[in-house]
């Protein structure tokens, strides 16, 4: 009797797995090995990032000055070298991996939920909302990123507050346009006019029955954005328009290192490997989810 209701609990828990939809894309995503791989990676950084801030002292290991160790190549005692002021460059990739992980990670999610409320209600409602909604957002995908984030920032101000704010502006409306399509392929379906007949409010339709519905082609879109936000961000240091030294922001340590470029060539490679891995990580991620959440692989 013991060895027979172990056999069943057995088959009952690889009947709960097969029919429980995150374990199965979780079981399609381990498959990628490229995939995996990058999300293994990515946490590590994340987890390193959170620890920087306990285990170095910002004021005297990440921008304090050391003039008689500046400009050391890489060696055993700092791994990534030195910049012309004695710091530690190892240090300080490590520790702008919270500034742009931060901004990537925060700017894509506010840029989703402001997306998801605009999106979801335009294709839900449809009507003149819907058309004034979205030659508003239309409008502002006309105007080139970069310039307008530029504009932004030159106005709000430089800093971490400014560049969330300008990256936000110039992600929501293309979130918004992805949601919307995403939304109008499931909000004629017949359990949301079972609801809408049923007398569910329009809220709840939107949030209990089409949005988890569309959860999973947003969520690739949005760690696809996380990756632009970052080069973006970087970007924006990188022209001084963004975190200004001696804040160890990866663009802003390029920077830094444009006039040194050709005699110390490694003050301008870590911080960028450091910028291209992450965002790749996020790229990779991305794919990874696309196609685990394919159909055809369950």
């Amino acid at each position: 009797m013991t060895k027979r209701r172990k056999q069943r609990q057995d088959t009952l828990a690889q009947m709960a797995g097969k029919t429980n939809p995150v374990l199965q894309v979780w079981k399609n995503f381990r498959r990628n090995p490229v995939a995996l791989t990058a999300l293994l990676i990515l946490l590590a950084m994340v987890v390193v990032a959170v620890a920087s801030g306990f285990v170095f002292d910002y004021n005297t290991q990440v921008v304090g000055l050391n003039p008689a160790d500046r400009l050391q190549s890489p060696n055993s005692a700092h791994w990534f070298g030195t910049d012309a002021f004695g710091r530690d460059v190892f240090i300080r990739v490590i520790y702008g991996a919270r500034y742009s992980l931060f901004i990537g990670i925060v700017t894509s999610a506010v840029s989703m939920l402001l997306g998801i409320i605009i999106g979801a209600s335009c294709a839900y409602f449809g009507g003149i909302y819907d058309i004034v909604m979205m030659r508003v957002m239309d409008s502002i995908v006309c105007i080139p990123s970069m310039l307008l984030m530029l504009a932004l920032v030159a106005v709000l101000g430089k800093g971490m507050n400014g560049i969330i704010i300008a990256l936000i502006a110039t992600s929501v409306p293309g979130f918004s346009r992805i949601v919307r399509s995403i939304v109008l392929n499931v909000v004629h379906q017949e359990y949301v006019e079972a609801a809408v007949a049923c007398g569910t409010s329009h809220r709840e339709i939107i949030v209990r029955h089409i949005l988890p519905n569309c959860f999973g082609p947003i969520l690739v879109d949005v760690l696809m954005s996380v990756a632009g936000c970052i080069m973006a961000a970087s970007s924006l240091s990188y022209l001084g328009m963004g975190i200004q030294v001696p804040a160890p922001e990866w663009g802003a340590m390029l920077s830094d290192a444009t006039p040194l470029l050709r005699a110390y060539p490694y003050l301008a490679i870590f911080p960028g490997i450091a910028i291209v891995l992450t965002s790749l990580c996020f790229n990779l991620i991305g794919d990874g989810l696309t196609d685990a959440l394919d159909p055809k692989n369950r």
